[in-house]
This record gives C-alpha cells, sequence and structure tokens, in this order.
C-alpha cells in the first residue's frame, strides 16, 4: 500500500484511454432480471430470437483444475448496436492463479496472441504499475472484497472479443461487466428491448480487441475497471451508475491505470451533473471524470480508500448510500455540503494526486454586468469570471423552490493569496458580497441543491450581477398615504436592476439642529417591474402624531453605502 499511496500522491499518471465503459448500459438502476414467461407456444419459456438456435444452453463449467488450455465455448453476448444478443465461439487461451483467459476464434493471432495473454495474466495475478508485487485481482479483491463465484470454478473469465458496438476511434466500448451473467436460464431485461436473453452463468469481464489494442496497458485499465463492477455487483447490484462507474475510475487508479481522458473530457466541460448519467449515445466521458474525481476527493479529505471500500460494500444506493457510508466513517457533514466543498476544490484543483485546469462559462470585463440569468442541474458546478474585480459587488438570487442554495465567491489577490468568501443569503435567498480593492479576479459559484426522491432530474434558476456600488443611483420620494395620512411610503428606483441586494431605509430625526436615530435600518420592498427588468422598491411606516414630518430625514443604503437622503417634506 506505500507504494499505492505514494503514487498517489506524485500523480504520475500511466497511459491514458477514452475508452467507455458498457455496463452502464446493461446495468441501469431500473434494470431487473425475470424469468422469461412461458406461452403457449413455448411452454418452457424458452423463445430466443430468430438469429440465435433455439438448443444453445450456456454450459456448466468443470471445476477449475480440470478445464485445460483449448476448451472451446460459445458465449452469449450483448450487440451494443441492437441491444440484442448473437453468438461468440472462443478458446481457452491461459489460465492464471485467478482467470481464465477465452479468446473470440476471429482474434486469435491477429489482435491477440500468445504474449498478449501473458501480459494479462501477469497484471491480473502478478503486477500492476501501482505494485509490482501484487496484481489487479489481489489489489481490489483485497480492498473491496472478492467477487462472486456463481461457476464456482475459483477464477473471472476474461473474454477477449470484438465488441459489437458503433466503433468510433475516439468513443468505444473498450469493456464491460453484464450482471445477466449472474442469474440463470433465460431472461428478460428492458435493456435488451424485452427480447428473452441468455445468460452464461459465468463471472466473465468482457475486453474489447477492437479498437482497443489488447496488448496495451490501456487493456489492463479497462480489466481494472470491470473487475470493479463485477465486485461491486456482488455488494450491490442496484447501485446507481455514477456512483459505480466512479468506484470503477477509482479501481483503475489504484492500479495505477490512467484516468486521464476521462479527467480531460469533465475539465471542458464542468458543468454537468454529478448524478445524472448521461442516456445511451449521449457523450458520457466528462461524467466518467466527475465520478472519479468525486472518489478521489473523499479518498483524500474523507478517509481513504476505507471510506471507499465502504461505498462499495453500502447496499444504499446514490446520495443515499454516499451519505451512510460516510456516516459510518464518522462523517456526518451533508451530502450536498460535501459537493459544495467539491467543486470549489476542483476550480482551484486542491488535489494531491491530480491537476485540473477548469474555465469559467463566461467571464466579465465591463461593468455594470446588468442582471444575468442562470440555471443549474441538479449537483452540477457553474463557474462564472469577472476580471479587473476590485471593488466589484457580485449579487446572487435564487428563487427555485426546494433547493438548498448556498454562493460562494472565489477571489484571486494582486499578493497572490486566494480567498473563499461564502456568500450570506437572505431567507429569500438573495444577497451579495462587496469586493476588496486588492481584488483582481473573481469566480461567482452558486450551488443549488435538492437530496430529493427525483434528484438526478432536478434543476434551478438563477440571477446574478456585477456592479461597481458607485455607479448604481438611485431615484427616491417620500410620499404620504392617501388612504392613511399617519402612513408614509419611501420609495426608491435603482439606475440597474439590483441582484442579490437590496435597499434599506434608516430614519432620522432632525430638531434643534441635532439628529439622532429614529428607526432603525429596514429592507424595502420590491413592487414592480419596468420593460428595462428594473424594479421600483418601497418603505412603508407609520409615523407618530408627536413627530413632526419636516423633522424626518431618510437615508437609504445598498450594501453598508449610503445612495441617497431626503426628508419626507421636501
Amino acid at each position: 500500500m506505500l507504494f499505492i499511496l505514494t503514487l498517489l500522491l506524485l500523480g504520475q499518471p500511466c497511459q491514458s484511454s477514452a475508452y467507455l465503459c458498457g455496463t452502464p448500459q446493461l446495468a441501469g438502476r431500473h434494470t431487473h432480471f425475470h424469468p422469461f414467461p412461458a406461452t403457449d407456444a413455448d411452454p418452457g419459456g424458452n423463445i430466443m430470437p430468430p438469429h440465435l438456435p433455439s438448443n444453445l444452453t450456456a454450459p456448466e463449467l468443470p471445476a477449475a483444475p480440470a478445464l485445460p488450455i483449448g476448451t472451446e465455448r460459445t458465449f452469449f453476448v450483448p450487440d451494443f448496436r441492437s441491444m440484442q444478443q448473437y453468438t461468440v465461439s472462443a478458446v481457452l487461451r491461459g489460465i492464471g492463479g485467478f482467470c481464465y483467459i477465452f479468446v473470440e476464434e476471429a482474434e486469435w493471432n491477429t489482435r491477440v496472441t500468445a504474449e498478449t495473454v501473458a501480459s494479462i495474466i501477469r497484471a491480473f495475478d502478478v503486477a500492476t504499475p501501482a505494485n509490482p508485487q501484487q496484481g489487479i485481482y489481489s489489489t481490489l479483491a483485497g480492498l473491496f472484497g472478492v467477487p462472486p463465484d456463481i461457476d464456482e470454478n475459483g477464477r473471472v473469465i476474461l473474454l477477449l472479443l470484438n465488441i459489437q458496438d458503433a466503433n468510433h476511434a475516439s468513443q468505444y466500448t473498450a469493456g464491460f461487466f453484464n450482471p445477466v451473467d449472474q442469474s440463470r436460464g433465460v431472461l428478460r431485461t428492458p435493456g435488451f428491448r424485452g427480447f428473452p436473453i441468455r445468460s452464461n452463468e459465468a463471472d466473465i469481464l468482457y475486453i474489447d480487441t477492437q479498437p482497443l489494442n489488447p496488448n496495451s496497458e490501456v487493456a489492463h485499465n479497462v480489466i481494472a475497471h470491470e473487475l470493479l463492477h463485477l465486485i461491486h455487483w456482488r455488494h450491490d447490484p442496484h447501485e446507481a451508475t455514477w456512483v459505480d462507474e466512479g468506484c470503477a475510475g477509482y479501481a483503475s487508479f489504484l492500479c495505477g491505470y490512467s484516468v486521464l481522458e476521462h479527467v480531460n473530457a469533465f475539465e471542458k466541460t464542468p458543468s454537468i451533473s454529478l448524478i445524472a448519467w448521461p442516456e445511451r449515445d449521449a457523450d458520457a466521458l466528462p461524467h466518467y471524470g466527475a465520478a472519479f474525481l468525486w472518489m478521489l476527493y473523499l479518498h483524500e479529505q474523507y478517509g481513504g480508500t476505507e471510506t471507499l471500500t465502504e461505498i462499495v460494500q453500502n447496499r444504499g444506493t446514490s446520495l443515499t448510500g454516499v451519505a451512510d457510508a460516510l456516516a459510518l466513517r464518522g462523517i456526518t457533514q451533508k451530502v450536498s455540503d460535501l459537493f459544495i466543498q467539491w467543486k470549489l476544490a476542483n476550480y482551484l484543483s486542491d488535489y494531491h494526486a491530480v491537476r485540473l485546469s477548469l474555465s469559467p462559462r463566461r467571464w466579465h470585463a465591463s461593468y455594470p454586468s446588468g442582471a444575468q440569468e442562470g440555471k443549474l442541474s441538479n449537483f452540477s458546478a457553474d463557474y462564472i469570471g469577472f476580471e479587473d474585480a476590485g471593488g466589484l459587488t457580485l449579487g446572487f438570487s435564487s428563487n427555485s423552490g426546494g433547493t438548498s442554495s448556498t454562493a460562494h465567491a472565489i477571489e484571486f489577490h494582486n499578493t497572490g493569496d486566494v480567498h473563499v468568501r461564502k456568500i450570506k443569503l437572505s431567507p429569500g435567498n438573495s444577497g451579495s458580497v462587496m469586493l476588496p480593492n486588492s481584488v483582481k479576479e473573481a469566480l461567482l459559484v452558486p450551488s443549488l441543491q435538492a437530496e430529493t426522491i427525483n434528484a438526478a432530474t432536478h434543476s434551478a434558476n438563477y440571477q446574478y450581477s456585477a456592479v461597481r456600488g458607485a455607479h448604481i443611483t438611485f431615484i427616491t420620494a417620500a410620499l404620504p398615504n392617501p388612504v392613511h395620512p399617519r402612513y408614509w411610503d419611501i420609495l426608491a428606483q435603482p439606475s440597474e436592476s439590483l441582484v442579490g441586494s437590496t435597499p434599506t431605509v434608516t430614519l432620522m430625526l432632525f430638531d434643534s439642529k441635532v439628529e439622532r436615530p429614529y428607526k432603525e435600518a429596514q429592507a424595502m420592498s420590491r413592487i414592480i417591474q419596468d420593460v428595462r427588468g428594473i424594479h421600483l422598491y418601497r418603505l412603508s411606516f407609520l409615523l407618530e402624531p408627536e413627530i413632526a414630518p419636516e423633522s424626518v430625514i431618510y437615508q437609504i443604503s445598498l450594501d453598508s453605502r449610503i445612495v441617497d437622503t431626503g426628508s419626507l417634506t421636501e
């Protein structure tokens, strides 16, 4: 473990790979496997798609010592283009201490050779980049638990084949674990469009041979990733995809393999939701990066590999499972609060093992910015940048219900110091902060999380603005209420929209050339909006009979700056 920790601290990645994992399409959160029902035409419930011979069965394998090199076997394999099964003829080409290696016949001595098989056995059984004394299997089984053994042969089958998918060179299905294989007989699942499918009734990892180079370290990376899926399935077969994939990426990293391609994809699109996995054919690469970085952050900040082991072995799902696992480790902070810390850490690249470079979604360089609109998917990040930020007032507001709203400002000072400041919000989810004159750049980081049952689809709207305080002027007036003459209204119209800021009114008494407080500062209410989006603000108050109107002076302030004064009788 010392070697692994050293690698993590140094953050020296190995070869990168832009592969996709096929497991999410086969093991979605809502996927359930059922025996295929019997029909009048097929009382045994064994109807197969027309392209599969009806007499094929999943053979039971003998014990491991009795399975010799050269054993031939037919596997049932999903085609990711049609989401139906087809058959692959393969031959056992290698036996390791923890694995059988079957190779599709068409790939033998073309893409896969005896040297390929020996290299994979060494990676699986003997050595990884992180530890030359421990292979993939021992590393992951030792930390997260041994995988299932449904076929009772004591080994994991690594099936090397040309996976049938869209076959894009930049994004391809490099491997997968199929949960169907952990059941028996003929089944059905929504993932296969309702077609009946057959289980191989074995512990299998499917590893691509085209375009993935099976002789490369990237192939070993994929094997580590898929093995964690198999282990995770044993502990929690209903885990959310983002947690399952994040843990699998973390497993590859622990073995010393690179996840840089996934991290780089996240760097380019850091506003994706952590907890919402994309639909089939959508760009999933950034989501792999986000899920891995979340697990890496928990590793570095909240307990190391023991915390990740707890997450893998916990039977809770998604946010609930993560929260339960952290609680068992004595970490009682809300997951939504940890998420806020995580996305701030992402922008600041606050990791030991990786270096991130994120860019704001938008930069502002001239002020006032005007009222700007934003929208956040649940558990996603947004970064708004401001150049020449010294003296700016950043305003933020959100009127989306059902969310936990917070906002932070990251200040980059001309001294080189970096400060993170939480913007204090009112009960109405609005607030502002004035940046010191020493700030050269600033980032606004809004946070709108809802830990609801439909958390993955929730989204929220927000507004923000940036102004230099002296640029905002007000037109103000004081008017007696026409219905109740002892009531007065103070009216104020700002020169531009206010976001996150509310003007306040302080009343003073001026008599005998002495000024003294009359009523402490009170927030004005927003009442109307003109075509430019600018609101009118009002404060109503009762003037006691003994107080002469001409003795009352009002002061209107914005962000602790007095912007106008006047008397009731001017």
